[in-house]
């Protein structure tokens, strides 16, 4: 062997064992995590309870850096530009992974190229409410109710949201038809459904409370595959003869190409985290049940079934892209 060639290949292993070693060694210095959602926000209250928690199993601090506006486009994309190492991650809703790729004919990101998924961290049902003043008991008198009426409307928090494709589900599997009333956020979307300005929406339990406490709103069903610990005697849609499933999540992706290993530390750090009882009382409050058994690569395979599932529900909705 030639002693240009015993130089490249010596080049060659000394590279192989730094980056080696700096798997082994990783974190060395704090993770930033990008929230492209304002703070306060629900994703970012999440986040807030399970990445201080985390940080005692990964060895190092999570900074959150929130980038909220224009969907989560920007920061997912400033997220998607990050060099593979771990340092910079994404933490990210059905929009940014799900929703978005399927709403926009174009986004400065690829999703299921630039991210791979490392934990899915925790989710929150979607529930069926409508006005107590409506006298409706369940989901199958709302929907006989929507075929005779043929005027009901239905709000949610903006175009695209769960919220709006769970109903838009809904009218798919039972051939209702209902006009939809887009928010820009959801407290004056639940208000106006407290005061039956509108006929019906789909939420979290964390929204109705204000509305549930006061008497003046009534839950139908949920929009899970089981019934949610926090109102157990609420029955599924799937219970009432209704194949409506579709809940709000949120979630960890890393840079496409980071090292396997890394990203399983990530993961194995969150996932102990979402096993700490003070993290799943913090949960609680909000209405959000944790998920600690999920894999990267079963994370991975969820999203691309969700993306592919939201993907098909917008187009046979006939919910034009931006």
């Amino acid at each position: 062997m030639s002693a240009k060639l015993v130089s490249l290949s010596l080049a060659f292993m000394a590279g192989l064992a730094t980056a080696t070693n700096a798997q082994q060694d990783y974190p060395t210095r704090p993770v930033h995590i990008i929230v492209p959602l304002p703070a306060g926000s629900a994703a970012d209250g999440v986040a807030r309870i399970v990445l201080p928690a985390a940080e005692k199993y990964l060895g190092q601090p999570f900074i959150i850096e929130n980038e909220g506006g224009a969907a989560s486009i920007p920061g997912t994309a400033r997220a998607a530009k990050a060099a593979p190492d771990g340092y910079t991650l994404l933490w990210a809703s059905v929009a940014t992974q799900v929703s978005n790729p399927n709403m926009f004919k174009s986004l400065p990101y690829d999703a299921g190229k630039d991210f791979t998924a490392v934990a899915r961290v925790a989710g929150q049902s979607l529930l069926l409410a409508v006005p107590t003043s409506s006298k409706i008991s369940t989901a199958k008198q709302f929907v006989e109710k929507a075929k005779q009426a043929g005027n009901m409307t239905y709000a949610s928090a903006g175009i695209g949201t769960s919220a709006h494709l769970c109903a838009e589900l809904l009218k798919l599997k039972t051939g209702i038809k209902m006009r939809h009333i887009p928010y820009q956020g959801g407290t004056q979307s639940v208000l106006d459904l407290m005061r039956g300005e509108t006929s019906m929406m789909f939420y979290s339990l964390a929204q109705f409370q204000p509305g549930l406490q006061s008497g003046e709103l009534k839950l139908l069903g949920v929009a899970g595959e089981t019934r949610s610990k926090f109102v157990p005697d609420v029955p599924t849609l799937k219970e009432q003869g209704f194949d409506v499933v579709l809940n709000s999540w949120y979630g960890v992706y890393a840079r496409t190409g980071t090292a396997p290993a890394i990203v399983d530390k990530i993961a194995d750090a969150i996932n102990k985290a979402l096993k700490d009882p003070g993290v799943i009382a913090a949960l609680d409050k909000t209405g959000s049940e944790a998920y600690a058994t999920s894999s990267p690569a079963e994370y991975q395979s969820f999203t691309d079934s969700e993306r592919k599932r939201y993907g098909e529900i917008i187009d046979a909705a006939g919910i034009p892209k931006s």
